[in-house]
């Protein structure tokens, strides 16, 4: 008897992800004054820009939901469009710096 469950796919958190050279030409593509139309979502298009040499799953949830960014990573891994870095290729992650507003004193203090 075999198994009619299909086998659990890999989780995208904590990884590191970036352009493929065929994800480079379609972001390169669509750049051009000549495309008019795409095979890519606005929206797939745009988690493919922010992915470039490399971004992290956590730098992408920052602007957007959880299940349209997971979404959206397994439908551009599938397309060949981007890849998980391997770990002795991840550029280091930089946690989002805190914003600086000025006080009332006129002083700079972070919030």
């Amino acid at each position: 008897m075999t198994s009619t469950h299909a086998t659990p796919l890999p989780s995208l958190a904590s990884r590191c992800y970036r352009l493929t050279p065929r994800g480079r030409a379609c972001v390169d593509m669509v750049n051009t004054k000549t495309q008019t139309t795409g095979s890519l979502s606005r929206y797939l298009h745009d988690v493919l820009e922010m992915c470039g040499t490399g971004v992290w799953f956590e730098q992408l949830q920052q602007f957007m939901p959880p299940r349209s960014l997971d979404e959206s990573l397994r439908s551009l891994l599938e397309l060949g469009l981007i890849e998980a870095v391997e770990p002795g290729e991840v550029p280091a992650y930089q946690p989002p710096a805190r914003r600086r507003t000025p006080s009332k004193f006129g002083e700079l203090t972070h919030s």
